[in-house]
């Protein structure tokens, strides 16, 4: 078969065993992350060998997938958030890098291997996985959590880093008289490009996005934002820099407005067929034979970089303000070693400062990494959630202490919230609304209310609707997971607020509480127009 054949069969044979993996995994209530790393594994080179490719062709696969994915993560990260983060991003993230490539690198030389190897391969080791850990942190709902965003944070650091890192490769390997210059050119280059990303986004908000609101056109929007992602990659490959570079700063670019919500929207179908494509590649690049043949690799290599990866972040996100057992619990997501790592270890053997033998062992090193990690997370947030679920009820106010209400605000406007709503407004309160969709708030608007148009899961939308002075909120959208987001980010921005949320199934009860909500009504035990009369009773008393 000619290339272009073998490298589309190997796209549906990714795709179909993506959709077997993600049954299963939706099915067993399993990581969708390791679904796809361990069957990736079984149907890679190392094993069954169904991808008929080699290696080479595997990288270029999981790479376009990590672009797509990195341009998400991007437009999901508001400059909000960053201005937040932004005091102790750099020291955090550069603690973290210190406290994991140095004692890695010394490990590495003990053992044998030159000191320039050593330093590259700890410096590999020191960066973690940002797409498997955003993901996983979004999955489990805690992404906008203190926690969350500062292990956000680090990683956001570990992305920048890897430029300096690989601009670095050649001074180690002395590649040439001119490698100083070089780098200095490079380092001026990379300043430069990170300096004209809030600028692009600036004239982008302030230009361009009003003309697709004029246009009304979702298509546009979409090529635009599919438009800026290649040309962010391929302007970051021509002058010298990663593409994954190019596709994160694209996505900052488009994000923290209201658009991008609509540009999530049209991206979110496919979403799961890039995390595929990204994690069975990078699974079918595990060589199973290798774990066989030298099974001390995985008995020592293993808990020797999860040890020393959790204790240099929970170090990092100690000196940040966190406590200990949040740090150590936290630092146990940033334990493996990311994809970027490999771009870092091909440079090194492109210039021999490893061999094929050592870059081998860490790869199988870091997909085994990867694959343990979201169940370290999974472990760490159940116990952080533990913990919170007794604080929160230690401090929470008994109904008589509630204020009459003065300010509300409706999340997700349907035939429930309207009517909610109109009680509320009887009574004299202050209503304001948040819709994902423009046409259920542009009515709103035109009879005189206050609406937000976007995703009401991103603090920026919840800042806009100032849900901060709110003293009643009402969560009524019609997904489980982005409730239980928006009312653990509603309880996060104003602890006083009474939050009322419906969900759809029940057994999503329990979850809302734990996360803030004082009453939930579900769809399955209940109807919703319940929340109608309990509002009113709750208002005639004056006793919210």
């Amino acid at each position: 078969m000619q290339p272009l054949e073998i490298l589309a069969l190997n796209l549906i044979v990714i795709l179909a065993a993506g959709f077997v993996s993600g049954a299963f995994c939706r099915y067993y209530h399993v990581s969708t992350i390791v679904g796809y790393l361990v069957v990736g594994a079984i149907i890679g080179d190392g094993g069954l060998q169904i991808l008929h490719t080699e290696n080479h062709d595997l990288k270029h696969l999981a790479e376009m997938g990590a672009l797509f994915l990195l341009f998400s993560i991007g437009t999901e990260i508001s400059w909000e958030e960053l201005k937040h983060v932004g005091p102790w991003i750099l020291v955090a993230g550069f603690i973290q890098l210190i406290a994991v490539s140095v004692p890695a690198s010394l490990l590495f030389a003990l053992i044998g291997i030159p000191w320039q190897g050593a330093a590259l391969l700890g410096a590999a080791v020191a960066l973690s996985s940002t797409v498997l850990v955003f993901r996983a942190l979004h999955e489990l709902n805690v992404a906008s959590s203190p926690a969350g965003i500062r292990s956000v944070g680090i990683l956001l650091f570990q992305d920048m880093a890897i430029v300096p890192l690989m601009l670095a490769v050649p001074l180690l390997a002395a590649t040439g008289e001119n490698s100083s210059f070089e780098f200095i050119r490079l380092a001026i280059v990379s300043l430069l490009f990170v300096t004209t990303i809030p600028v692009l986004a600036f004239v982008t908000h302030r230009f361009a996005l009003p003309l697709f609101s004029m246009l009304r056109s979702r298509e546009l929007l979409l090529l635009f934002a599919l438009a800026l992602l290649g040309g962010g990659c391929f302007v970051a490959h021509m002058l010298g820099l990663p593409a994954a570079f190019g596709a994160f700063g694209a996505g900052l670019i488009l994000g923290g407005n209201r658009f991008t919500q609509q540009v999530d929207a049209l991206t979110l179908p496919f979403r799961e067929s890039f995390a595929a494509v990204f994690f069975i590649s990078l699974g079918g690049l595990l060589d199973i034979q290798a774990l066989l043949r030298d099974p001390m690799l995985v008995l020592i290599g293993f808990p020797l970089i999860v040890a020393v990866k959790t204790l240099g972040a929970a170090l990092a996100l100690k000196l940040s303000g966190m406590n200990w057992r949040v740090a150590l619990l936290m630092g146990l997501g940033l334990s493996q070693v990311g994809e970027l790592s490999f771009l870092l270890l091909s440079e090194g053997m492109e210039s021999q400062l490893i061999d094929e033998t050592h870059y081998n062992q860490m790869l199988v090193l870091a997909i085994g990494t990867m694959i343990l990690t979201p169940g370290l997370i999974k472990w760490g947030v159940r116990k952080l959630r533990d913990e919170t679920a007794l604080h929160t009820k230690k401090e929470e106010k008994p109904i008589e202490a509630r204020e009459q209400i003065r300010e509300a605000v409706i999340i997700g406007v349907g035939p429930v919230a309207r009517q909610v709503a109109s009680r509320i407004e009887t009574s004299g309160a202050d209503v304001r609304f948040i819709d994902l969709n423009s046409v259920n708030t542009y009515p709103l608007i035109q009879a005189g209310f206050r609406a937000v148009t976007g995703d009401a899961t991103k603090r920026k939308t919840l800042e806009e609707a100032e849900i901060a002075h709110a003293n009643l909120a009402l969560v009524a959208v019609p997904d489980d997971e982005a409730s239980v987001q928006i009312v653990k980010s509603i309880r996060s921005m104003n602890r006083h607020c009474t939050i009322l949320a419906r969900c759809r199934y029940q057994r999503n009860r329990e979850r809302l509480h734990l996360v803030g909500a004082d009453y939930v009504t579900d769809e399955e035990s209940q109807t919703a127009l319940q929340l109608i009369g309990m509002i009113e009773k709750l208002a005639e008393s004056e006793s919210f």
